[in-house]
Formats: C-alpha cells, sequence, structure tokens
C-alpha cells in the first residue's frame, strides 16, 4: 500500500488508521514529498512506515519511490490511495476483489460524478478520452488515485525518471501497462469532495490536463494517431468490474 502525501496533516493519521483496520496485514508505506507541516511525523506516528524525499518532487516521484520499495519487499500488488481523504480505505478489499488476469483496478468515482467540481469533472472527462485512445480500451476515471497494481506492470519504472514527474505519471503508465497486455478495469467508488475533504486538491484541471493530452498525443503520434486504438476505446463505457 503506498500513499503520496504532501502537506496532508490533516487527514494522514486518520486515513493511515483505517488502513491499518481494513488491510491490517498490508505493508504500508507513505512517502512525504518534502512536507513542511509534519506530514511525515503523523503518519509514523500513526503506524505507518515512513519515506521522506528531501522536497516536493511531485506526485509521480513520491509514487515510484514508493512502489519501489513495496516491490522490492516482494509485493504481488500494489495499491494507491490519496492522502487528502478522497477515497475511502475501506473500498480497498473491494478492488482486491476485482483483481484477476493482471488488471489494473481503477476505483472510479464516474456515479457521483455530480458531485465533482464542474472543473474537475470536465477534465476528467477529457483526460478518459485521451487515455483511452492511446490504451486502446475505455478508462473510466483516469484520474482516480484509488488503485490496485499487479506488480509486472510497474516493472519498468525506471523509463520514467527524470520527466513524468507530477501527475501525468498516472496517466502514462496505465497507457504503457495497456500496451504490455495489462488492461484496466473499474470499481465504482463514492466521489468525496466538498466538506469531505480538508485542503484543496494539488490537481491543477488546466495545467495538469494540457500536460497529460500533450504526453498523450506524442505517444498517439508515434502511431500514425492510432486509429484502431480510437474505435477500440469507444465500444463501450468503462470496463466496469462492479
Amino acid at each position: 500500500m503506498v500513499i503520496p502525501a504532501f502537506q496532508e496533516a490533516a487527514t494522514i493519521a486518520g486515513i493511515v488508521a483505517r488502513v491499518r483496520a481494513t488491510l491490517p496485514e498490508a505493508r504500508l508505506i507513505v512517502v512525504d514529498d518534502g512536507s513542511t507541516d509534519g506530514t511525515g511525523e503523523i503518519a509514523a506516528a500513526a503506524g505507518a512506515e515512513v519515506l521522506r524525499n528531501r522536497g516536493n518532487e511531485g506526485k509521480g516521484a513520491a509514487l515510484r519511490r514508493g512502489m519501489r520499495a513495496a516491490l522490492s519487499g516482494g509485493a504481488a500488488m500494489v495499491a494507491t490511495l490519496d492522502g487528502d481523504g478522497q477515497h475511502r480505505p475501506e473500498d480497498l478489499p473491494r478492488l482486491l476483489a476485482a483483481a484477476r488476469d493482471g488488471r489494473i483496478v481503477i476505483g472510479s468515482r464516474r456515479r457521483g460524478g455530480a458531485s465533482q467540481p464542474a472543473a474537475r469533472r470536465a477534465a476528467n472527462r477529457i483526460a478518459d478520452f485521451w487515455i483511452s485512445w492511446a490504451a486502446r480500451h475505455p478508462v473510466a476515471d483516469s484520474q482516480s488515485g484509488c488503485r490496485l497494481y499487479p506488480a509486472a506492470a510497474l516493472a519498468g519504472l525506471d523509463r520514467y525518471e527524470g520527466r513524468a514527474r507530477g501527475f501525468a505519471f498516472e496517466s502514462e503508465l496505465l497507457i504503457d501497462a495497456a500496451r504490455a497486455g495489462f488492461p484496466t478495469v473499474a470499481v465504482d467508488i463514492p466521489a468525496l469532495y466538498g466538506p469531505a475533504l480538508r485542503r484543496p486538491s494539488h490537481f491543477r484541471p488546466v495545467a495538469d490536463i494540457a500536460r497529460i493530452v500533450m504526453m498523450v498525443g506524442g505517444k498517439l503520434l508515434a502511431r500514425g494517431m492510432d486509429p484502431v486504438g480510437l474505435v477500440r476505446s469507444l465500444r463501450r463505457d468503462g470496463g466496469g468490474a462492479g
């Protein structure tokens, strides 16, 4: 279990406690990405294994560090969860139940989209379209940080060093994994926004989606815009597993 965390002092202790209660046998790694509010110390006191970055290196870099640590310990699967309270740790067993045949499982907030801020909802739909096209199958809620990866899908993490530091990493990983034979399926989870969150999201709808679209566009151009991928991505809505 990997939780990237930046300035999450208000929520991290509760999230760690809930993960421990839900998956008591799981190794729980919090990557403190240069927080200055005591996030790392609070996570450690709550019972997490904490890795600390010297500065704020970005979500992608934090995830990769945590994933490498999990894989080095022999993890067969790696779950991820955001540290801001946007996802319920209690939903993780449902993702585990859908994990089979080398699939990546995403906790999808698509059915609760009405509760999302309008800008976030529009940005997520744009990202889903482009990522589904490049992945050659529908991907629901490509920006959700609640995920479960088979270890084999994370074998090539070194290729992202030096470039995929922020939110684009998770999107690029879905595309590359799909092309390597690890498709994505969705499990519906609640969309928690508004009073459920204790701080504004670090995700910037315009800037971060622009980076994601540019990354995906490069991959599509390398494949002649992949018209077959576009057709396959539109065949059905989102590959749900439950």
